[in-house]
């Protein structure tokens, strides 16, 4: 089988998508598949240097500097890229992130939407290009594509109510979990260094976006040092600034660890590798994600699989991801947050229970298992389009 693959996503960071497409192609071309992965221009050279040992992958690149929403990112949808699909006798395109427009109906498309969020969180976006962009452009995408896929019964749900598509039309593919980092003392010396820790540190991961939640962490944190006299930090991941909307959040933020005395106590990372992150979450008390809104939500899992301790919220994906193997909380009351939190702390045989649970529940998700459910549905599809 022979499948096009839009890489026009990749941007030189390999995150959740990149990791997606690069597993499937792992797994999928050692079982005879064979790949044409399409890139931005500007980055042809990188992915045929990443994936030189791969025989089955021919790379082209397109006219295009940007994934956004585009009329020229409409024209390649619909005709330049099924028009490379029939030339390179493809049987499929799949899409792999949450948008494209092929009018041609000559060959089948799997849609991979991720999420939603904007529908629900749209400051970061900015109303006009949520509500008269991204809204009706998802909408076309969901109605325009053969099969749509998602990563979680949730987002599943969660799409067919605000796209208006039957069920019936999305399948859940998991995210995989990629393999830890091996412990390495002299690496960990240079971050508890560099950010002042010491081991026992609370660690949260994914960035300052709003529906994050990081106020009402900073505040549910101050409360349990309160409470607890924990003389730990407050570890937070993830980018914190370059976009105006991640600066204001970045002041939001700032504004509530002032207000609460936390100085010196709450540390932002900004963007880290996932080898540095792996070891936070091996050197870390316990991980506390009380996010509003997530699709799958990869953290809490990536934390299980090293035996971490996970306090999450009981809302949207994550209660999904987590089930049993973690602490559930309320993530708009912070004096639930806090008591989820002293609750932890006060509870090493908690501690150990869930740290247990979560390395079982972990071993539910591998990359190998998204790629054999990718190839699933890559089969499906072909046989469905021609019948």
């Amino acid at each position: 089988m022979k499948i096009v693959m839009d890489f026009r996503k990749y941007d030189g960071v390999f995150g959740g998508v990149e990791q997606v497409v690069t597993n499937i192609i792992n797994y999928a071309a050692a079982q005879g598949y064979k790949f044409i992965l399409l890139s931005k221009q500007n980055r042809l050279c990188e992915l045929q240097k990443r994936y030189r040992d791969q025989p089955d992958v021919k790379h082209m690149d397109l006219p295009v500097e940007s994934h956004a929403i585009s009329v020229k990112n409409a024209y390649l949808d619909s005709v330049i890229i099924p028009t490379i699909a029939r030339r390179e006798k493809a049987d499929l395109i799949h899409f792999p992130y949450n948008w494209s427009f092929p009018w041609s109906k000559k060959v089948p498309t799997l849609l991979t939407i991720h999420d939603v969020i904007p529908f629900t969180f749209r400051e970061a976006m900015g109303f006009f290009r949520n509500h008269f962009l991204y809204k009706p452009a998802l909408k076309l995408a969901c109605r325009l594509n053969t099969m749509i896929s998602t990563v979680s019964e949730f987002s599943k749900r969660d799409i067919a109510q605000k796209v208006q598509i039957p069920q019936e039309r999305i399948k859940v593919v998991p995210n995989g979990l990629r393999t830890p980092a091996k412990p390495d003392k002299a690496l960990i010396q240079v971050l508890e260094k560099k950010y002042q820790l010491t081991e026992g540190f609370i660690l949260n991961v994914g960035g300052i976006h709003e529906r994050k939640n990081i106020v009402r962490l900073i505040g549910a944190f101050a409360k349990f040092v309160k409470e607890t006299g924990f003389c730990g930090k407050l570890v937070i991941t993830g980018s914190v600034s370059g976009a105006p909307y991640q600066d204001k959040m970045k002041k939001i933020c700032d504004r509530a660890v002032d207000e609460t005395g936390m100085q010196e106590r709450v540390v932002f990372t900004g963007f880290i590798s996932d080898e540095h992150l792996d070891l936070l979450f091996q050197r870390a008390y316990f991980l506390v994600y009380p996010s509003l809104y997530e699709g799958f939500g990869i953290p809490i899992v990536e934390a299980m699989n090293v035996g971490l301790p996970v306090i999450t919220s009981e809302v949207t994906a994550m209660k999904e991801a987590a089930g049993d193997a973690a602490l559930l909380i309320n993530p708009y009351n912070t004096e639930e947050i806090a008591a989820g939190m002293i609750k932890l702390h006060s509870d090493q045989s908690l501690c150990s229970e869930l740290a247990q649970k979560g390395k079982e529940k972990a071993r539910m998700y591998s990359w190998e298992k998204t790629a054999k459910g990718y190839m699933n549905l890559y089969q499906q599809l072909v046989k469905n389009f021609k019948s």
